[in-house]
């Protein structure tokens, strides 16, 4: 799930790591892997930047291989390992995060829902279909996970103690 995990322990394995390249294609809670699936679906990758002989014969495959899946549409994009879980921590960790918090409530379809709350349901329905593992895998492996738990804690005392401040109420008891 993360690049820096991998990638560490890739490195530990192969005898020469310049010529392995990481990549990790986003295809989303609906996707079944057919054809038009790949259509402005977010690929990234990481290449091991040094100058030799084994580096120059990899970025070639590398190039190769990337050529296949931007003809398929793919919107292959270049970052570093670090890079990538920062990214990823902001936006899949997050968002799991939330739709597992959201799930826990047990909240339910009314008869007045707004397209807001609807959005909220299929958050919840779509990461609480994956399995609790890959979920958990996001945290694990991932070193930025924390802070964005960290973060919501503090984001949610924020929002809270604003609405206790319009009701003339001390935020302190949060």
């Amino acid at each position: 799930q993360t690049f820096v995990y991998e990638r560490t322990r890739i490195d530990k394995v192969l005898l020469d790591p310049s010529t392995h390249q990481s990549i990790h294609r986003y295809l989303g809670e609906d996707s079944d892997e057919s054809e038009s699936d790949f259509l402005d679906v977010a690929g990234v990758y990481h290449g091991v930047h040094e100058n030799s002989e084994a580096h120059v014969a990899g970025m070639d495959r590398m190039e190769r291989f990337l050529s296949i899946w931007e003809e398929e549409g793919c919107n292959m994009i270049s970052m570093s390992c670090k890079e990538h879980d920062e990214f990823a921590a902001n936006s899949q960790f997050i968002t799991h995060l939330m739709g597992r918090i959201l799930g826990a409530q047990g909240l339910k379809a009314t008869p007045i829902d707004t397209k807001g709350f609807q959005n909220v349901l299929k958050l919840v329905k779509t990461t609480n279909a994956d399995s609790f593992d890959l979920f958990y895998g996001l945290y694990k492996y991932n070193s930025n996970s924390m802070e964005i738990i960290n973060n919501l804690k503090m984001a949610m005392d924020d929002v809270v103690g604003k609405l206790l401040e319009k009701e003339g109420k001390n935020s302190s008891r949060l």
